[in-house]
């Protein structure tokens, strides 16, 4: 019974811990922000470090925008 006990604890920390890496990572990207006429007018990038920031309008009002999921370098 103390087995069992002891294995339900390690699985539960370690689905925990699973979880909250993937939820960590699913936030990391960049939204891009476009007009009407699709030019884009904006970048807001997060969790990415170094390259966080944002530029141009990045209003919530615009919703005319896409979101790219990960770090990516700039080149």
């Amino acid at each position: 019974m103390r087995r069992i006990g002891l294995f339900s604890a390690v699985l539960a920390v370690a689905l925990a811990g699973g979880m909250s890496f993937s939820a960590m990572a699913n936030w990391q990207g960049t939204w891009y922000y476009y007009n009407a006429e699709g030019a884009q007018i904006g970048k807001w990038t997060a969790g990415c470090g170094a390259a966080d920031g944002r530029w141009g309008d990045t209003t919530h009002a615009n919703t005319n925008k896409r979101f790219v999921q990960g770090c990516q370098s700039e080149s």
